[in-house]
């Protein structure tokens, strides 16, 4: 069986003091990167090879003091090989955008 990738984005609910706390943590996380950054908010980038490894992250960011609330947003998961393959646009699609 495939290896998965997964890639996520969830936003980060905390306490403006919170933020360094926040970001030694995602300096500490393979994969996981601050996006955007707000008082009291931010979006969190996250690729990782499964689902365990994405919901410990965000368990991690939610045990964070000063975080209120972590909420996710998008995610998607596919075999690593499907990345490397080149996408042709279907016939009928082409010259659309």
């Amino acid at each position: 069986m495939d290896d998965e990738v997964h890639i996520a984005s969830f936003i980060v609910h905390h306490r403006p003091d919170a933020l360094a706390s926040i970001e030694q943590l995602v300096a500490k996380t393979p994969g996981a990167e601050i996006a955007a950054r707000d008082t009291g908010r931010c979006i969190l980038l996250h690729e990782c090879g499964g689902t365990r490894e994405l919901l410990a992250c965000m368990d991690a960011v939610q045990a964070t003091p000063g975080v209120v609330g972590v909420s996710l947003v998008y995610h998607h998961a596919e075999p690593q090989s499907t990345l490397s393959d080149i996408l042709q646009p279907h016939p009928e699609e082409e010259g659309r955008l």
